[in-house]
């Protein structure tokens, strides 16, 4: 362990520019200019995020908990690391953070019996040099460094290129052993040992992500309740997810939205509102739906104050681009003393992403499934020093560790589950990303 003494606390300069600004044209201005290295870009409620470079960063490796940056260099063994990385956080000599990044679903495994883990970080936060905030009203600018140089690359106008998304094909030649995986956990869900898992299924593809390529392809097409694209280190990530983990707002009030119960779409309107109406009439949907949100009531009351736990917009449904969902939202009010990190030890990982009984259901994923999940079913977004923060569940999206790139997808399994549509299921939303991937060589 070593430990450096802080220096004086760092401020942001801060510019406000008015006008709308196309924050895609925005990042890539940025990258050709040498000025960004690791970036993460998060597309929100109203406003769109970009973070360039790192300040700091605070990670969570297979186990140990580090910070690194402004004078600071610690680490240590992990043994509470969402409790550690906050106490890190906290201790930074920088005023009015916001820090971005991903929380791998395999940090699961240090609150669970889940085993696995990617060579990677698990949780990876930066803090970063330049922060731009796009609304419609213009552009909110933080900078460490100079104003006048963000200014001006963030004014220059440029198009961007016309990318193709690679042509990758699957030969579905994993249905088999997914629809018997299927069927041994039916089975213990009959004999009462759970009541729903969540089972994966995940491609490898040879290659290099084109990060912004793959998002302005991807954009064009999924609408998201949260979307993002990021590049730290040898991980990249893109994704379009309809899901938010947390949502911690600036009264203390916290917000889960629980997606479960599927059906595809269809281009037909009189088919897509047939399915629709199924997602209702389906024993199978209701209960995966209201399961969730049952569990996902009971981990809010035990981090909020009694009487302010409130389900709203319930069993709507929200439709994307390759299927649609049930939604409802779960909120409350963080008791006092309680932080967005207790609730991400509470929520994490999230209940349509593991399964009820949620320590069962991990036990059954990493029995079940070959490979480590990473970021995937984990969380991707910000967090600040006030506390607030914004996670969605990291799903829907293309992930890629050193030299390979990785699409997952998976399915809710409860007892009425017929393995032959669980593997459907999960072909469809794997289609979200695997028709708009593009890779570095494919730009025009």
């Amino acid at each position: 362990m070593m430990v450096l003494e802080f220096q004086t606390a760092i401020k942001y300069k801060r510019k406000f520019i008015s006008g709308r600004r196309n924050h895609l044209v925005a990042l890539q201005n940025f990258l050709k200019a040498g000025i960004f290295e690791n970036y993460v870009l998060y597309e929100g409620k109203n406003e769109i995020r970009i973070a360039g470079n790192e300040l700091a960063k605070v990670s969570v490796s297979q186990d140990l908990v580090s910070v690194k940056g402004v004078g600071k260099s610690l680490s240590e063994p992990a043994t509470e690391p969402f409790k550690q990385v906050e106490k890190m956080l906290a201790k930074l000599p920088i005023e009015d953070w916001t820090a971005y990044g991903y929380v791998a679903f395999d940090m699961a495994r240090f609150y669970s019996d889940y085993a696995k883990s990617i060579e990677q970080d698990n949780l990876y936060f930066l803090i970063p040099e330049i922060e731009l905030i796009f609304t419609e009203e213009g552009v909110c600018i933080k900078s460490t460094k100079s104003l006048e140089q963000v200014e001006e690359i963030l004014l220059l106008d440029a198009q961007l290129p016309d990318y193709q998304a690679a042509d990758l094909r699957l030969d579905f030649s994993d249905r088999t052993n997914y629809q018997q995986k299927i069927s041994e956990l039916i089975t213990a869900i009959q004999k009462d040992e759970l009541q729903k898992a969540i089972i994966s299924r995940s491609v490898k593809i040879p290659g290099n992500l084109d990060v912004l390529g793959t998002y302005i392809v991807g954009a064009k097409v999924n609408n998201a309740a949260r979307s993002y694209c990021l590049n730290i280190g040898d991980v990249r990530a893109v994704g379009f997810s309809p899901e938010t983990l947390i949502e911690v707002y600036d009264d203390g009030f916290i917000v889960t939205n629980p997606l479960a119960g599927t059906r595809p779409r269809s281009e037909n309107q009189t088919e897509d509102t047939q399915l629709t109406h199924e997602l209702f009439i389906d024993a199978k949907e209701v209960k995966e739906h209201a399961l969730s949100i049952w569990l996902a009531q009971s981990e809010i009351a035990s981090l909020c104050l009694a009487g302010s736990i409130q389900v709203f917009n319930f069993m709507e449904v929200k439709k994307y681009r390759c299927v649609q969902h049930l939604s409802s939202r779960v909120g409350g009010q963080l008791q006092p003393g309680k932080t967005l990190w207790d609730a991400l030890t509470v929520l994490f990982p999230g209940i349509t992403v593991s399964g009820i009984d949620k320590q069962q259901a991990l036990k059954w994923i990493d029995r079940l499934e070959d490979e480590p999940r990473g970021i995937y079913a984990g969380g991707i977004g910000w967090v600040n020093s006030s506390g607030t923060g914004d996670l969605a569940i990291a799903i829907r999206s293309v992930y890629q560790y050193g030299n390979h790139i990785y699409l997952n997808a998976g399915a809710g399994i409860v007892a009425e589950s017929v393995p032959e549509k669980e593997y459907i299921e999960s072909v469809n939303k794997m289609n979200t990303m695997l028709t708009n991937v593009v890779l570095e060589s494919e730009a025009r």
